[in-house]
């Protein structure tokens, strides 16, 4: 794990996120505490190696440290904080995306040849934590080592990427990532890549379901078993949250109400306030965590 700390320190040389020539992965850096706010969390993996974050998903916390990494297998409303960081020892971790080719081919490679891993039908939440395995750590120093040497990185670079994968495909967070990719999970994943496409129109919950190629009961009984959210609670949050990040970049509280779907004023800023404990008007020029979960 030294080792793994060396390179991202180094790696990550600048405060926030820090991109990487390899598919699908960043590194990061935070020097101070962050306090809890919310955020939208795309599918991922994400790893701390120095410091702590705590996660919140409806009732749900997770924390995730050099113990135990997050997975996170659908865009989810999350609150999340930085509760260990400091300029001496900041946070330091690494963000790899999980809707990526590579990860993919690696799942079907995988479930071409052992028909075991895909074979559970435990449903399993879209955020997880898994604990760190000596197969996920060797992996993943081995494909930061490549950031030192451009010439192995080009040749062997993918290589390295899909055997960080088959380790989280074999570890704890197999099960979830899995998911992603067959069963429930992708007729859920359809609904979703509906639903943000139109989250300015009004939309149902038939039309979510119809998307997913489910009826109305068996959509929303699964839904909620995965995201841990009723629907119209999660179209809500994610509005919410696409609006506050609107607001932050510049739009004024009605234009940011008008782009997530929201045709009254009055009632937006009441579920925002309601949502992140400040007004719109409050909100405009605050700070909030950035897509990705980091």
């Amino acid at each position: 794990m030294c080792k793994i700390v060396h390179l991202i320190n180094r790696h990550a040389s600048s405060e926030g996120v820090n991109d990487t020539p390899i598919e699908g992965l960043q590194l990061f850096r935070t020097s101070h505490l962050v306090e809890r706010l919310p955020g939208v969390y795309e599918p991922g993996i994400c790893a701390i190696v120095q410091g702590r974050k705590r996660a919140y998903l409806n009732g749900t916390t997770q924390i995730y440290d050099k113990n135990q990494y997050l997975c996170c297998t659908l865009p989810l409303p999350v609150e999340a904080e930085v509760i260990e960081a400091s300029p001496e020892k900041p946070l330091l971790g690494l963000w790899l995306g999980i809707e990526t080719p590579t990860m993919f081919e690696t799942v079907i490679d995988m479930a071409a040849i052992d028909s075991s891993s895909t074979s559970s039908t435990e449903i399993v939440p879209g955020l997880t934590v898994a604990k760190w395995d000596n197969e996920f750590t060797k992996a993943l120093q081995r494909i930061l080592e490549l950031l030192d040497d451009p010439v192995a990185l080009n040749i062997l670079g993918n290589g390295r990427l899909k055997e960080l994968m088959f380790a989280v495909l074999r570890g704890e967070a197999g099960c979830s990532v899995y998911q992603v990719f067959g069963g429930g999970m992708q007729k859920i994943s359809r609904a979703l890549t509906f639903l943000r496409a139109n989250l300015h129109e009004a939309i149902s919950i038939d039309e979510l379901a119809k998307e997913a190629g489910m009826s109305r009961a068996a959509f929303h009984r699964k839904f909620k078993e995965i995201t841990t959210y009723s629907p119209i609670q999660f179209i809500k949050l994610h509005r919410l949250n696409d609006a506050s990040r609107l607001i932050v970049s510049g739009s004024t509280v009605a234009e940011a109400a008008y782009q997530v779907g929201y045709s009254s004023p009055s009632q937006f800023s009441r579920d925002f306030r309601r949502y992140f404990g400040q007004s719109p008007r409050q909100w405009q020029g605050y700070s909030i965590i950035e897509k990705k979960g980091l």
